[in-house]
């Protein structure tokens, strides 16, 4: 994870037994979810919300993603999912995120997020939006 000073924004999760697989553990997609769930949660907590992104007529979308799997997690566990905004762009956003399972790194993952408008093209993000990502951390583009 990055070492710069961006503000982390934690959220807690209790795993559900619907979510495992065939051998006790979180099945891997789930993670996923997990990650997906921690990046609404920060725009949440900055008061971003689905209507906004409808309002700007911009919708974020994973472009890419980078997970590693570390520990196994299961049934009942109490998770804390980490999520930093490291940089953004135009219309795009880096993630890095962190589940930690008593402190401890069960799962890193590397997201890159872009916006596309309400026909699904890529779009730049609204002023207000880019000053919000400002605010949220990272470095933004200079250009």
């Amino acid at each position: 994870m990055q070492t710069d000073p961006v503000k982390t924004y934690r959220t807690e999760i209790e795993v559900r037994g619907y979510e495992l697989d065939s051998f006790g553990h979180v099945n891997h997609a789930n993670y996923l979810n997990y990650f997906e769930f921690g990046r609404w949660k920060l725009l949440a907590e900055e008061g971003i919300t689905l209507d906004d992104f409808r309002g700007w007529d911009r919708f974020p979308v994973i472009a890419s993603l980078e997970i590693r799997y570390l520990r196994p997690v299961t049934m009942g566990d109490k998770l804390v999912v980490e999520t930093k905004m490291v940089s953004h762009g135009r219309s795009s956003t880096h993630f890095e995120q962190r589940i930690l399972k008593g402190g401890l790194d069960a799962c890193t993952a590397k997201v890159r997020s872009v916006l596309v408008d309400g026909k699904g093209k890529p779009a730049e993000a609204p002023p207000e939006l880019r000053n919000r990502w400002d605010r949220i951390g990272g470095p933004g583009e200079t250009a």
